[in-house]
């Protein structure tokens, strides 16, 4: 089954200014190999988002 996206203009456009770390994170083994994660947080120490390649 072929999936259709309809894109539209977005109704808001900002540039806000977030926090970005990089945090290693795991045990080294094939369950839970050693990566790089990627955390964004606000300025109030919020998180934001979080890019972990393992989930």
């Amino acid at each position: 089954m072929k999936s259709e996206l309809e894109l539209e203009t977005p109704r808001k456009v900002e540039l806000l200014e977030v926090i970005h770390t990089e945090a290693v994170r795991g045990k080294g083994t094939n369950e839970n190999p050693v990566r790089v994660v990627h955390q964004y947080w606000d300025k109030e120490g919020n998180l934001l988002a979080e890019k972990d390649d393992c989930k």
